[in-house]
C-alpha cells in the first residue's frame, strides 16, 4: 500500500490574468530599498556639508527706542538741566534711557541715555546729582582718570585694548555730575559731549520695538 499522508494538496492553476504571491522573496525590491537609502545618505551628507561651510551667524540686530517719554520724565522732575545730544543725525540710534534710581547713585535718580554710533561703536551719557561715589565707579567702568583735559572734562579710561577700552569725559557742574563713556575715540567722544544740549530733543521716527526703553545699556 502507498502512503500519502505527507503527500500535499495540487496547486490550484491561476486563471488566466490573476496574479498570485509565489511565497518567495523578492531580492531585486530588497535591493532597491537598500540603494534608495544609501542614496539618500550620500544626499544628506553632501547638503549638510553645503549648509556647514556657507552658513555665517548673523549678528543681532540693534534695537532702537524712543527716549522721549524717559526725558520728559527726567527734565519734569529732575531740579537741574537734563541734557541730550542735539543734531546727531539718524544713523545715531537711540538703544537705551532711564530715569530712575540705580543703586549706583541711590539715593538719588539718575538720567541716562545710550547710542549706538554710525561706526557701530556705543555712547551713553549720565547725569546725577548723586555724592554716591560709585556712581562715577560704575559710570566710567572703573575707570581710572588720565592724563590731559579736554576743557572742562576730565578724561578716564578703562579697559583693555582696542575696542575693549571705555573711555569716558567727566565735569560736574553745579553739584550735578556729567559723564559721558563709551567705546569711541577721544575725539569722537569730545564731539558727542559738545553736542550736549539742555533743550534738544529726540530725532527718532519710529522704535522697532514696543513697550520697551531699554535696550543696550
Amino acid at each position: 500500500m502507498t502512503d500519502t499522508s505527507n503527500d500535499q494538496p495540487p496547486a490550484e492553476s491561476a486563471e488566466p490574468g490573476e496574479v498570485r504571491p509565489t511565497g518567495r522573496p523578492n531580492a531585486r525590491l530588497g535591493q532597491t530599498v537598500a540603494d534608495m537609502a544609501r542614496s539618500l545618505v550620500v544626499v544628506l551628507v553632501v547638503v549638510g556639508a553645503i549648509l556647514l561651510v556657507t552658513w555665517r551667524p548673523q549678528p543681532d540686530a540693534v534695537r532702537t527706542i524712543d527716549p522721549t517719554s524717559e526725558l520728559i520724565a527726567a527734565r519734569a522732575t529732575a531740579g537741574f538741566a537734563v541734557l541730550y545730544p542735539a543734531d546727531l543725525g539718524s544713523d545715531w540710534r537711540p538703544t537705551s534711557a532711564r530715569w530712575d534710581l540705580p543703586e549706583s547713585a541711590s539715593p538719588e535718580p539718575a538720567w541716562h541715555v545710550g547710542f549706538v554710533t554710525p561706526g557701530e561703536a556705543y555712547v551713553q551719557l549720565g547725569q546725577s546729582v548723586t555724592t554716591n561715589p560709585e556712581y562715577l565707579v560704575d559710570q566710567t567702568g572703573r575707570g581710572q582718570p588720565q592724563p590731559g583735559n579736554d576743557g572742562p572734562w576730565q578724561r578716564y579710561e578703562s579697559g583693555g585694548s582696542g575696542t575693549d577700552v571705555t573711555r569716558s569725559l567727566v565735569q560736574v557742574v553745579n553739584g550735578v555730575t556729567i559723564v559721558v563713556s563709551g567705546t569711541l575715540q577721544w575725539a569722537e567722544l569730545l564731539l558727542f559731549a559738545d553736542s550736549l544740549s539742555p533743550t534738544a530733543t529726540p530725532e527718532v521716527a519710529e522704535p522697532n520695538i514696543d513697550g520697551d526703553s531699554d535696550g543696550q545699556s
